[in-house]
């Protein structure tokens, strides 16, 4: 198996509503939708979907927890400090209740979190030890 995640899905209670915050809030284009229930994001090498909790218990056929603040978080990695300031300025004013202002971090980079309709966690980060490619994609520098 190569080691790759080919997609990330967020079940969410309120996909029209999650759908507005990352499209009209953050700007990002929607790729598919193929149901009211069902949206797609082409990101940076992979797909990020937004499905409603009863499509994705469907498709698994089992039900899906509401708990969306658990052991997992997404992050989305900035150039710079100054940069991870400003998105986090941008999903706050597209609904987005902030978690943990932005601050530099114990691992020696600067994060902040927000929640994002549904519920998730979003990390807006700068980290200085790693690259980011002009297309987006982050990279671990080799012997990191």
């Amino acid at each position: 198996m190569e080691q790759r995640i080919s997609m990330t899905t967020l079940a969410v209670p309120d996909v029209a509503e999650a759908r507005r915050f990352f499209e009209e809030g953050l700007g990002w284009a929607v790729t598919a939708a193929p149901s009211p229930e069902v949206v797609f994001f082409q990101i940076v090498g992979s797909i990020f979907a937004l499905y409603s909790r009863d499509a994705l218990a469907k498709e698994i056929g089992r039900s899906v927890t509401s708990n969306t603040t658990g052991a997992i978080t997404l992050a989305w990695n900035a150039r710079s400090e100054e940069e991870v300031d400003e998105i986090f300025k941008k999903a706050v004013a597209a609904g987005a209740p902030p978690v943990k202002e932005p601050e530099k971090a114990f691992w020696g980079g600067y994060s902040s979190y927000v929640e994002v309709p549904g519920g998730h966690l979003l990390e807006i980060a700068h980290n200085p030890f790693w690259d980011i490619a002009q297309d987006g994609s982050v990279r671990i520098p080799t012997g990191a």
